[in-house]
């Protein structure tokens, strides 16, 4: 079963407010607009801080899976974005107090600077809002509203740790958002079965776990890949009939190893959670420890284990819980990776920076090789590096003639046109990592290059050579 991506700006709050029991409470405070705000067609605008916000980049996708709304606008001279999200969008007024009650609505802003730290108006971090839309056209698919929000985030230090204050208390950052108005956006309908819902436990999917000795026996189990800002994460939320809950983040690229937990995550940490759905605070791994011990690219399994003790990163919940003997069984996961290529060296101390990269196989004398090829098309040159498929982790000596196949060979061509090819007369090439699984491939070269027919008597020296290319 393939499973959903999706960008998921306000995922850090999960581990705030995505199990928290709350009580539908009506709309509380005021969200002025002070003035008439009047957009084009197509377009958007706020005012944050009292600074205009204004675009004509704007997608909006109305997923049929959960009924939800989500437009999102994003300033390309800045970097800045507002991402509105509505639960079963008619022409209404809507609470956007993310937790309260709503674990859906909410409005976003990210500052352009730090994206992977959304302000979000969670209720927990005392944000709040509204929106009202005002059009909602299904014969042409286009919406229209008014909205205004208070966002919110932790503030991070530079190794993505809470800034506290004098009380140990985390800082909190605020942003407005006003007078925000969009104009007959255009929305698309996302009709696939799994828009981050996880699957159910449909694929066989496990998690087991004690919480302070007695059994956590999990009857639902949910697995969804999310993608956080360039970050993609797996996260798996396991339910008993209790209401009770457990959940794993951890970026999907783990592979096999022990791991450990983070007590306050962005989105992009590894960390435990624990909920006993008693009106408490999500209680977050301080410390905890995660062990992948099968992660397998092909088949798509991830398995594992896990234990941490939880505790409240807001010291507001005074409980302390221990999860043990943590085990959880992931199928069905879509674990390709996406490479873009990557190469690059020195020729003659200048560097060549290609735009253009192409890797071949072809076989010679029985053996089956690997062909490396960059371009520059503004200078007209072409580096490149040969060697066989098989080729294993380590350091080779590089040749200039391919005579069994099994050679490793270096060729830098000045002039694709007009100059000839020049080889590896000595060198080495040494490979990095090498996933067999996946034709990932990484390493690093260099050599001295020259002509072997005698006729250009000049020598190239290439150096501090790079490359990460997948081999099809």
């Amino acid at each position: 079963m393939k499973k959903t991506y999706f960008f998921n700006w306000i995922l850090f709050l999960t581990l705030l407010i995505q199990f928290s029991s709350c009580t539908d409470e009506p709309l509380e405070g005021e969200f002025p607009q002070e003035e008439e705000v009047t957009v084009e067609e197509g377009q958007f605008k706020a005012n944050v801080e009292g600074n205009s916000f204004k675009t004509n980049s704007v997608t909006a996708v109305l997923t049929t899976q959960d009924n939800v709304l989500t437009v999102t606008a994003v300033k390309a001279d800045t970097g800045e974005a507002i991402i509105l999200k509505v639960e079963n969008p008619l022409p209404d007024t809507f609470n956007l107090t993310l937790g309260n009650p709503s674990l859906v609505n909410s409005g976003s802003y990210l500052d352009g600077v730090n994206n992977n730290n959304p302000y979000v108006s969670a209720f927990i971090l005392g944000g709040s809002g509204q929106l009202q839309i005002t059009e909602w056209d299904t014969a042409l698919n286009k919406v229209s509203g008014s909205f205004s929000f208070i966002s919110s985030r932790i503030l991070l230090d530079a190794n993505g740790n809470p800034v506290t204050d004098a009380n140990g208390n985390p800082v909190i950052e605020t942003r407005n958002v006003t007078l925000g108005e969009f104009n007959k956006i255009a929305f698309t309908i996302d009709d696939t079965n799994n828009n981050g819902g996880g699957n159910n436990n449909a694929t066989n999917d496990v998690l087991f776990a004690k919480v302070d000795g007695v059994d956590f026996i999990a009857e639902t189990i949910e697995t969804t890949q999310t993608t956080v800002g360039e970050n993609d994460m797996i996260n798996v939320i396991a339910h008993n009939t209790n209401g009770q809950s457990i959940r794993l983040d951890f970026p999907q690229d783990l592979g096999v190893g022990t791991f450990p937990m983070e007590t306050i995550s962005d989105g992009t940490k590894i960390i435990g959670l624990y909920n006993a759905n008693s009106g408490g605070e999500n209680l977050t791994s301080n410390p905890g420890t995660l062990i992948i011990t099968q992660y397998d690219t092909t088949e798509g399994i991830i398995k594992g284990t896990f234990e941490f003790t939880g505790s409240d990163p807001l010291n507001i919940d005074p409980t302390i819980v221990e999860i043990t003997e943590g085990n959880f069984e992931l199928y069905n996961l879509d674990l390709a990776v996406e490479v873009n290529s990557t190469f690059s060296a020195d020729v003659n101390t200048i560097t060549f920076s290609p735009d253009e990269v192409v890797v071949t196989q072809d076989t010679f004398n029985g053996v089956n090789r690997v062909n490396i090829t960059a371009k520059n098309t503004t200078t007209n040159q072409e580096l490149g590096i040969l060697f066989p498929k098989e080729i294993t982790v380590g350091t080779y000596a590089m040749e200039a003639l391919l005579v069994t196949g099994d050679e490793k060979i270096g060729i830098y061509t000045p002039d694709i046109n007009n100059s000839a090819t020049f080889k590896s007369n000595t060198g080495t090439l040494t490979i990095t990592a090498y996933d067999t699984e996946t034709g990932v491939i990484e390493g690093s070269f260099e050599f001295e290059a020259i002509d072997v027919t005698g006729n250009d008597p000049d020598v190239h020296q290439i150096t501090n050579g790079v490359f990460l290319v997948e081999i099809q």
